[in-house]
């Protein structure tokens, strides 16, 4: 899910799109995995709707998202220029304000019968000038609160709300996913243990990983020296992690995987193992800035809540 360290440097929309591109490549192995599970006539039929409703949902979501990045990125630009042209016109009203001070007199009010100083008319002037500035700036950070950012957040907390579930925050860099995981298997697992982990399952088992992991950059299947240097970079770099290494984790610790998101159901591996011992993440695609981000999952305990509220 996550992509390279060198997001970066990319713009917003080149992220998403070398993400949608990934998702497509990880739907593909698990359109094969549905085909090669589902051989018989009876299933060949359940497996084909299946594999109908998942190109539906990640078509119509990438669509989404596009437009969501696109909205968002509009509201941010409104309120840059919307704050700058503000500054701009306080700072004119200022300077004109201060050429005024130079010629000041008492200046006659003749609609009220009363002498209002040019001074007075200048503060009144400033002020109302600045709740006017407040009130733009309030209405353009509103439209904010409907950005993909925040409708993802929200969504993730009526999720995590409606299964009892609380989330612990992990650091947002290269290593987010592996200690999501650490976070909940002790003290005794480490990022660099799971690194080592995933990377040597992933090599012992390259016919079975390498046709679904491809170059970022032009989308082809890595060859035996790419797949090396990808498992090698897996183990020893704060490279990202995405489902690639989930499944190995999965399979080399014979643990559940659960990762929740805000669109679309949540994405199980190693669903034949023990479910009451599964490790559960949630998975952000917009809420960080550096872009995708793992935190870790658990469940709330009763009695700690209560302990709590004594």
């Amino acid at each position: 899910m996550d992509d390279d360290s060198g997001a970066e440097e990319l713009s917003p929309e080149e992220v998403l799109l070398a993400q949608h591109r990934k998702e497509k490549k990880e739907l593909r192995a698990k359109i094969q995995q549905i085909k090669k599970n589902n051989k018989d006539k009876k299933n060949k039929k359940e497996g084909a709707e299946q594999i109908a409703r998942l190109e539906d949902d990640l078509t119509q979501r990438h669509a989404r998202e596009l437009d969501e990045l696109k909205n968002s990125k509009e509201q941010v630009e409104t309120v840059t220029n919307g704050v700058a042209e503000l500054d701009v016109e306080e700072n004119c009203s200022e300077q004109h304000n201060g050429a005024e001070d130079e010629d000041e007199g008492d200046a006659e009010d003749q609609n009220q019968g009363r002498r209002v100083t040019k001074a007075e008319k200048r503060r009144q002037k400033k002020a109302k000038a600045n709740r006017d500035r407040e009130a733009r700036i309030r209405e353009e950070r509103s439209n904010i609160k409907f950005s993909a950012r925040n409708i993802e957040a929200e969504k993730m907390k009526k999720i995590l709300q409606e299964r009892s579930l609380k989330m612990h925050e992990i650091q947002p860099d290269g290593n987010c996913m592996y200690a999501a995981i650490a976070h909940q298997m002790g003290k005794d697992t480490t990022v660099e243990t799971l690194r080592s982990q995933a990377g040597q399952f992933l090599r012992v088992n390259a016919e079975e990983f390498a046709p679904f992991i491809t170059d970022p950059k032009t989308g082809e299947m890595l060859t035996e020296e790419q797949f090396e240097e990808y498992c090698n970079q897996v183990e020893n770099s704060p490279v990202w992690g995405g489902q690639p290494e989930l499944r190995a984790l999965s399979q080399a610790m014979k643990r559940r995987i659960e990762v929740l998101q805000a669109e679309g159901t949540p994405i199980i591996f190693g669903e034949e193992c023990d479910k009451d011992r599964s490790i559960l993440l949630a998975y952000y695609r917009h809420y960080y800035g550096l872009g995708e981000h793992y935190n870790s999952v658990a469940k709330i305990d009763p009695q700690s809540e209560d302990q709590e509220e004594q």
